[in-house]
């Protein structure tokens, strides 16, 4: 494949991103009335609006070219069918599959690998009915009524997301632990009653530290507080969401408690697996399935609609504009709703970490800007903070603002929400018309010049249709530009080393002993920890 970065496309679109006279949001929106219109896009309550970025006519077909030189066509076809597209791991991406129902689109995931998905989804409909209908008892004969999930990354933040937003005051209590400091489990430990408590164990290699650790200190509050064995503590409060079920089993987690998943499902995908056994138990399995058909809803789209009407395509191509011809370095994320406030955390982690790479898929070094800083807040909250960076600070950041049209849980707040959302947006885009005076003069501290880009995702309700929908949404757009950089979005190698690093100067805490520390640079760090550890002892 010739590298499209020495394309004429290429050459083009990053003489557009550098002209001087590139022209505003304000003037492409004066030149052309019907702009909205033009670069909108809408699927089954999910609107995108891209108008308000410096993109024209020309530079949207340029982009669009883009796609021709990547063979993005053949690579979305590769990820359908189950190739193994994870170059580095000799694995395929297939969190597709995990969502397919049974429709026949092109090059669609194999039959086996459906009919074993199907049946990891049946043993999560039996755990969700017997829990939710009473008939799930703990190690002391009383019914289980609340959930703890203890995992971390992907095991963690889209089963918390999905949860968080979609829940209601008669749900049953689903939380979450994933830090390994131990005072965020012991305080959800004061939330629950022992006797009454499911602990859901998630990972896929099931040897996660942080995982772990906080998984035996809940045996040991169990055993304790309850006054029962491990084994019995075990059978009766724990199953485990894992790729390596015989490590699991070790830890005594019976096999019928354990819900597999496959090593092609990433962690940051997860949560359509048995990882999203929270959302089941949560919500409801009914609930986990139409939020598993919301996500088909645009698998089916983006692997059949033409590039120009893909709404992953055209979000991940006004993120390329972005990122490689306008320099921008960070993008900002900005839900209009209390129940999105964790979607930043967990866009991080999905487009940081499958795109934060410098390394193409041959393991040639790379030249070019990937992954932006993954940043935001929900509001209003964020107009108190940052909203000021965003307006009249030198350094420009794209936003997407994901705004509710109707909300029947908090319709009181929809109006205000709204209005808000759509004030920051006309603001960035073109600033104040008719700035205040002093003395008949414009003071600059009070000239807001506009020209911010952003995109605006209406969702006509937060319901799970339409939130499985916006997670495949970005979930798309994020390969999508891994295919343009020619980079593989489904290993992590740098989160490993971090991994590894922690263990030897944990030995090297433990012992005190910081004689033979081979991190040089951190020598000073250990013998001050180490010798205050000694004098609070």
């Amino acid at each position: 494949m010739p590298r499209i970065f020495n394309t004429e496309t290429w050459k083009a679109l990053e003489k557009c991103g550098q002209d001087p006279n590139l022209e505003t949001i304000g003037e492409l929106f004066n030149k052309d009335v019907s702009r909205p219109e033009k670069f909108s896009l809408e699927l089954d309550g999910l609107y995108l609006d891209y108008s308000r970025n410096q993109i024209s006519e020309k530079t949207k077909d340029l982009l669009l070219s883009i796609c021709d030189h990547a063979h993005l066509k053949d690579q979305i076809t590769a990820m359908f069918s189950g190739k193994r597209i994870n170059t580095s791991e000799n694995r395929a991406a297939l969190h597709t599959a995990l969502r397919s129902n049974g429709k026949e689109y092109p090059k669609g995931p194999p039959k086996e690998i459906r009919t074993s998905t199907n049946d990891n989804l049946e043993q999560m409909r039996m755990l969700s009915h017997k829990f939710r209908d009473g008939k799930l008892v703990g190690s002391t004969g009383q019914k289980i009524n609340a959930v703890i999930n203890i995992g971390i990354g992907g095991s963690d933040l889209g089963p918390k997301l999905v949860y968080s937003a979609l829940k209601n005051h008669d749900h049953p209590l689903v939380l979450f632990v994933s830090n390994i400091d131990e005072s965020d489990l012991t305080g959800k430990l004061k939330d629950v009653n022992p006797a009454k408590t499911l602990f859901v164990i998630a990972s896929k290699t099931f040897t996660t530290a942080e995982t772990i650790t906080n998984a035996k200190k809940a045996l040991s509050w169990l055993t304790r507080t309850l006054n029962v064995d491990e084994k019995n503590a075990i059978e009766h409060h724990f199953v485990a969401t894992t790729a390596n079920p015989s490590v699991a089993e070790k830890f005594g987690i019976k096999t019928e408690n354990i819900f597999q998943f496959w090593d092609w499902v990433g962690g940051r995908y997860s949560l359509w697996s048995a990882v999203g056994l929270p959302i089941a138990l949560g919500l409801g399995f009914e609930t986990f399935e139409v939020l598993l058909r919301g996500a088909e809803d645009m698998d089916v789209h983006f692997s059949t609609a033409p590039a120009a009407l893909n709404l992953p395509i055209m979000l991940a191509l006004v993120g390329i504009w972005h990122v490689n011809f306008r320099n921008y370095c960070a993008h900002a994320i900005l839900p209009y709703t209390e129940r999105l406030s964790l979607f930043p955390e967990y866009l991080q982690q999905l487009e940081m970490e499958s795109n934060g790479k410098m390394v193409d898929r041959s393991e040639s070094q790379i030249s070019h800007t990937t992954a932006p800083i993954i940043w935001g807040s929900r509001g209003t909250n964020f107009q108190h903070s940052f909203a000021q960076h965003l307006h009249q600070s030198p350094i420009v950041t794209p936003c997407d603002f994901i705004a509710v049209a109707a909300d029947n849980k908090n319709h009181q707040s929809v109006k205000p929400l709204l209005a808000n959302c759509l004030a920051q947006i006309e603001a960035l885009a073109f600033g104040n018309q008719d700035p205040m005076k002093s003395n008949g003069q414009t003071k600059p501290s009070q000239i807001i010049e506009g020209n911010r880009p952003s995109n605006v995702i209406i969702l006509d309700k937060l319901n799970a249709r339409t939130l499985g929908s916006m997670l495949a949404l970005y979930e798309h757009k994020v390969f999508v530009q891994g295919v343009i950089w020619n980079i593989n979005s489904f290993d992590q190698w740098g989160v490993e080393l971090g991994k590894s690093l922690a263990k030897r100067i944990e030995k090297e805490l433990e012992s005190g002993d910081n004689s033979e520390n081979t991190l040089k640079s951190s020598a000073n760090l250990i013998e001050r920890i180490n010798t205050q550890k000694q004098r609070s002892s």
